[in-house]
């Protein structure tokens, strides 16, 4: 079936609906990366991670129309990555938390 002229989804909801996806799948990323020990499995989730980024960010700037809540997420994101520890990881959650 067709969706007549006003009908369906409207822009801002088809964007809330992706970036909820890209969060969530973000965070299931995120939680696989630090059980995993396999590094090539690990470099597997960091590219999940950082796709469903691109989206996140994509999306901030669209609803947004600026990218400033993005920044810390990245921040965090690129810190986390660098020095996998309890505390990167701790505000790398809470960014992602203020986000939803």
């Amino acid at each position: 079936m067709v969706d007549k002229i006003g009908e369906g989804p409207t822009p801002q909801e088809s964007y809330k609906k992706n970036f909820d996806r890209a969060v969530k799948l973000f965070q299931r990323s995120l939680d696989g990366y630090q059980q995993s020990e396999i590094p090539a499995q690990k470099e597997k989730f960091k590219d999940v991670m950082d796709k469903c980024l691109v989206i996140i960010h994509e999306t901030i700037r669209f609803a947004k129309g600026s990218e400033k809540p993005f920044v810390k997420v990245d921040q965090d994101y690129q810190n986390y990555i660098a020095n996998e520890n309890p505390k990167t990881l701790e505000q790398l959650s809470k960014d992602l938390d203020s986000l939803s």
